[in-house]
């Protein structure tokens, strides 16, 4: 059954539960009956509006890209340098605690049903096409005022989504802490490397 109409309070309060649940159980493991265990609301409420694990992860997908979309937007007039590096952190952060390493871990476990569920894989493909236009977006103004290179964008795009996924991806199957500073770090030099104008000494 679809999400029934509900008032934005509730979404969260769903939506928090959800996040809570993976955080702790992993995706293969979290149940209805896990996420009903978080949330703070009746759990009939929770039960009347979903059927089943994958319609709401469905919907938790689609509540993430909707945060995305608006947090970006609000960010949009910013200097193209921290704007960029902003949004590694959003994939990147500089400090990892365990919750968010645990909810990279679910949430990579929900990418890789992609291939199998027509529902995750469009909603994945929508996130990774927001991720690819915003940074495309950001180093073009970069550009175009004069504080970036002139690089080809869109190439560039997809090595720092490449690395930057990767990244988490292996953290998240790994653990390995110093691989993803190392990681992190080495892509933060390849942005100053790649994009950032050389001084007048070094030209």
């Amino acid at each position: 059954m679809a999400a029934q109409s509900r008032s934005d309070e509730t979404t969260d309060a769903i939506m928090r539960a959800t996040y809570q649940a993976l955080c702790k159980h992993g995706y293969p493991d979290t149940t209805i009956s896990n996420i009903a265990a978080e949330f703070d609301k009746s759990k009939g409420l929770l039960y009347y509006h979903y059927d089943d694990k994958d319609d709401l992860l469905t919907d938790f997908l689609r509540y993430l890209l909707e945060r995305f979309d608006s947090n970006i937007k609000d960010e949009i007039d910013g200097d193209p340098y921290e704007q960029l590096i902003g949004l590694i952190e959003r994939i990147l952060p500089d400090q990892l605690d365990d919750d968010q390493l645990r909810f990279r871990q679910a949430f990579f476990e929900i990418r890789s049903q992609a291939p199998h569920s027509e529902a995750y894989h469009d909603l994945i493909v929508q996130n990774d096409d927001l991720l690819r236009s915003e940074l495309t977006s950001v180093i073009e103004r970069g550009i175009d005022s004069g504080q970036f290179r002139s690089v080809d964008p869109e190439q560039t795009v997809d090595f720092i989504l490449t690395m930057s996924i990767g990244t988490m991806e292996r953290v998240a199957t790994l653990e390995d802490e110093d691989l993803y500073r190392r990681n992190r770090r080495s892509l933060i030099e390849y942005i100053d490397r790649q994009l950032l104008e050389e001084s007048d000494e070094t030209k």
